[in-house]
């Protein structure tokens, strides 16, 4: 292989590896690019969005365990392995169990995601999911205080016009409506379920 080629080879292995790196931060960190790190005691806290049948606060679930979860209706990867291990999670659960978890999809494309679109989408997984959306300056606040990054970006020649670039992690409240811990990308419904039933006798808060 002469000189030429294989400098076109290592730009091109170097350019690869420098997207493999920031869509594996994007899906596991709880921070956008460039701003400081936040603990988990600095993150999360109280908010209320809307549903089709009106609004929702955090407090609303509380005494049950919580599993928020950032994303948009349109999105085709991150979005629906997620919910999946969700489903596969809440299987491993007693129905007693199940009765004192509340999954909430919370959609950063309020623009798209109406709130009939959301509320179907809940539906479909009848009460284990509740859908919500609110303002884009409620949003912009939800998504600051519990950490979570997002960015549109233009889909050029496509019918959707823009997608929804976003950090993909499990929220985790305890039974108090307190942040406990976030949960990355890559977490088995086997991991999900062990940490919802041990929420599920605590109401202590991490560090």
């Amino acid at each position: 292989m002469n000189e030429s080629k294989f400098a076109k080879l290592s730009i091109l292995l170097a350019l690869f590896l420098s997207i493999g790196i920031v869509v594996f931060y994007l899906t596991t960190s709880t921070q956008p690019i460039g701003q400081k790190y936040r603990p988990i005691s600095e993150l999360g806290g109280p908010f209320t969005l809307e549903t089709k049948q009106g609004k929702l606060s955090l407090s609303d679930i509380e005494g049950k365990v919580g599993v928020l979860y950032f994303g948009f209706l349109s999105c085709t990867e991150a979005c629906p392995a997620s919910i999946g291990v969700v489903q596969a999670a809440y299987k491993q659960l007693t129905k007693e169990e199940r009765n004192n978890v509340q999954f909430l999809f919370i959609s950063v494309d309020p623009e798209r995601d109406s709130l009939n679109d959301l509320y179907d989408f809940g539906e479909y997984y009848n009460n284990d999911l509740v859908a919500l959306t609110g303002t884009q300056e409620e949003i912009d606040k939800v998504t600051s205080d519990y950490g979570v990054f997002f960015e549109l970006a233009d889909l050029e020649g496509s019918a959707l016009d823009y997608t929804v670039d976003h950090s993909s992690r499990f929220y985790m409240i305890d039974k108090s409506g307190d942040l406990f811990t976030t949960m990355s990308h890559s977490t088995t419904p086997t991991e999900l379920a062990a940490r919802i039933k041990q929420l599920m006798n605590t109401n202590t808060t991490s560090s």
